[in-house]
C-alpha cells in the first residue's frame, strides 16, 4: 500500500513506524545546509515522542547480549510498535526518496598527520622513586588502567585528561612540556599532585576533556563520576574549572546545579565562546552524552542553564559499531560540539554538534543558545544540517572547526579523519573527504583540537584504542596511545575540503542498506 510522503509529496510504501498523518517538520534553513525533505534532507527530526532514557545502567561495561565478537549473530529484538524514537525517521528506507550520490574524496593514501607522542603506557612524573613504588604497590596506579583521552595545545604545553574509568588512576588532568623531546614522555599531574586526590570534591575528580579559550584560560570540565565501566558513580557533582595557562593558578570554579545534572548524567565534552577578545563576554557549552542535554555558562553571570532537544538522543538504527571484530552497542548522545568562526556582519557564530551513535550533524545559533529563554523555546532553531556524512561507518567522536569554516571531525568507526568545508556547499556526504586513515595511528581517534600558531593551523588528534581497552585489553608491548599532527592546508589539499574547491555535479541514487 502507497501513501504520500508529507514533506516531498512522493508516493511511498505506508510506513508501519510513523503514522501517514506525522508531524514532519520544515527544513533546515539554507544557511545550515539544509536540503530536500526528510529523512535525509535538511528538515529536523519531530520534536515529538522522544524517548526517556533509562534511569541506570548507563556504564561502559559489557552489557549481557550487547558486547560480541565477530561471526557471532545478534538476536534481533522485537519491534515494539508503541514506542517512537524520534530519530528512527533519519534511517528510514523508502524507493522514492533519493539524495546525491557520494564521490570518492579521499587522500586515504598519503600520510597527512605526524605522530608526536606514543604511549605503550603512560607514566606520571612522581616526586621520587619511592613515590611510584608506593604508588605502584597500593595500586593508586595501575599502569594498564590510565587511558589518554582528550587532548588540548598551548604554544608551549600540551594538556592530556586521563578519566577515571577503572581503578588505579592516580591522575586526571596531565600537562606535557613541548620541549621535552621525549616520543613517550612522563606526564606531570597538572596543575599539581594535591588537586589529584580522590574524594576530595575540591580538587580534580575524572576529566574527559578541557577547552583552551582565546585569553589563554584553560577551561576543564570535570565530570565528577568514577568507575563508569559498570555505572556512573558520583563522587563528585560535576564543576568547571578554569586556569590561566602561564601561571597554572585556579581563576574560577564553577559546580553544575544538581537539577541540572540528573542521575546519571554523563558530561563529556566542552568548547568556550569568547566574543571580539572580550574574556568577560564568555559561555560555555557542556555536552551530556548519557541523559542527553547541553548546559551552558554564563560566566559574567555566573549561572547556567540546561537545554533538553530531540537532537541531542542517539539514531538506535546506528548504535551499533564493529571495530577490529569487537562488536558493542552504545547509546551516546550529543557529543562532538564545534563552535564556527564568528560572522563579521551579524557577530554571531553556530555551534556544530553531532550525537556519538548517529551519522547526523545539527547546528544552532549561539544567540539562541545564550539567551536562557530562546534556547528553552525557540527549538526549531535547532536544525539537522544537510545529509548524513556517511550510509555506513559515520560515528563521529570529537570535531573542531577551523577560522576557514572547514568542519574535521574523528570517524572512530573508519579509524580516519574526515572534514567538510561549510563554504563549500551544503553538508552532503559527497561534499565529505576523509583525510587519512590507518587502523594503528588513528585506531579510535577520540579527541581533535585546532591550533592557531601564527599563519598556519594545524589539526591535533589524539588516538586511544578505547574499544580495546573497555571491552578486549590492550597489549603492553604495543603503542596504544597516540597524538598526532597535520597541518590544516596541506591536510585538504587536493580534497573537496580545500578552500575554493570546485564541486562536482552529483547524481541522485536511491539509499541503499
Amino acid at each position: 500500500m502507497e501513501v504520500i510522503h508529507p514533506a516531498s509529496g512522493a508516493s511511498v510504501a505506508r510506513s508501519y513506524v510513523w503514522p501517514p498523518d506525522y508531524n514532519w517538520h520544515t527544513p533546515a534553513p539554507p544557511y545550515l545546509g539544509g536540503g530536500g525533505g526528510p529523512p535525509f534532507g535538511g528538515g529536523p527530526p519531530p520534536l515529538i515522542g522522544a524517548p526517556r532514557p533509562p534511569k541506570s545502567g548507563r556504564g561502559r561495561g559489557r552489557p549481557r547480549s550487547l558486547v560480541r565478537h565477530k561471526h557471532v549473530s545478534l538476536n534481533q529484538p522485537a519491534v515494539n510498535h508503541g514506542v517512537v524514537f524520534p530519530w528512527l525517521v533519519s534511517m528510514w528506507v523508502v524507493d522514492n526518496l533519493q539524495y546525491s550520490q557520494s564521490s570518492s574524496n579521499e587522500n586515504v593514501n598519503s600520510r597527512k598527520f605526524e605522530e608526536i607522542y606514543r604511549w605503550k603506557e603512560v607514566d606520571f612524573v612522581y616526586p621520587s622513586p619511592k613515590a611510584r613504588l608506593s604508588a605502584l604497590a597500593s595500586k593508586a596506579f595501575i599502569p594498564h588502567n590510565n587511558l589518554p583521552l582528550g587532548v588540548e595545545i598551548t604554544q608551549d604545553k600540551v594538556f592530556v585528561t586521563l578519566p577515571r574509568w577503572k581503578p588505579g588512576v592516580p591522575c586526571t588532568l596531565a600537562v606535557i612540556d613541548r620541549n621535552d623531546q621525549d616520543p613517550s614522555p612522563r606526564l606531570r599531574p597538572f596543575p599539581s599532585w594535591k588537586w589529584h586526590q580522590l574524594g576530595k570534591c575540591d580538587g580534580i575528580t575524572s576529566v574527559f576533556r578541557m577547552s583552551l579559550d582565546s585569553c589563554g584560560r584553560l577551561w576543564v570540565l570535570d565530570s565528577g563520576s568514577v568507575d563508569i565501566l559498570e555505572s556512573v558513580r558520583q563522587v563528585c557533582p560535576p564543576q568547571i574549572l578554569i586556569f590561566d595557562t602561564k601561571s597554572e593558578k585556579l581563576l574560577w570554579r564553577y559546580t553544575i546545579p544538581k537539577d541540572q545534572s540528573p542521575e546519571d548524567a554523563l558530561f563529556t565534552n566542552i568548547v568556550v565562546d569568547v566574543r571580539q577578545q572580550n574574556c568577560h563576554d564568555a559561555f560555555a557549552y557542556i555536552s551530556d552524552v548519557f541523559r542527553y542535554g547541553l548546559v551552558v555558562y554564563d560566566w559574567q553571570n555566573n549561572k547556567s542553564w540546561r537545554i533538553s532537544h530531540p537532537h541531542f538522543y542517539p539514531d538506535p538504527i546506528v548504535s551499533r559499531y564493529d571495530l577490529d571484530g569487537i562488536v558493542f552497542r552504545w547509546t551516546d548522545g550529543i557529543f562532538g560540539l564545534a563552535l564556527s568562526p564568528l560572522d563579521p556582519s551579524t557577530h554571531d557564530r553556530l555551534l556544530y554538534f553531532h550525537p556519538l551513535s548517529s551519522f547526523r550533524e545539527f547546528a544552532v545559533s549561539t544567540d539562541i543558545l545564550r539567551n536562557e529563554t530562546k534556547s528553552k523555546e525557540e527549538l526549531d532553531c535547532f536544525s539537522a544540517i544537510g545529509q548524513p556524512r556517511a550510509r555506513k561507518d559515520g560515528h563521529a567522536s570529537g570535531s573542531a572547526m577551523d577560522s576557514d569554516g572547514i568542519l574535521y571531525y574523528n570517524l572512530v568507526s573508519k579509524s580516519a579523519v574526515g572534514c567538510w568545508n561549510s563554504r563549500n556547499g551544503g553538508h552532503l556526504e559527497s561534499h565529505q573527504a576523509i583525510i587519512e586513515t590507518d587502523n594503528t595511528t588513528l585506531s579510535f581517534p577520540n579527541d581533535l583540537k585546532i591550533e592557531n600558531r601564527g599563519s598556519e593551523k594545524y589539526i591535533w588528534v589524539l588516538s586511544n584504542r578505547l574499544h580495546k581497552y573497555l571491552y578486549s585489553s590492550l597489549s603492553p608491548s604495543d603503542y596504544n596511545f597516540r597524538i598526532l599532527r597535520a597541518n590544516a592546508a596541506d591536510a585538504v589539499r587536493g580534497t573537496i575540503c580545500q578552500p575554493g574547491a570546485k564541486i562536482p555535479p552529483t547524481q541522485p541514487i536511491c539509499y541503499e542498506l
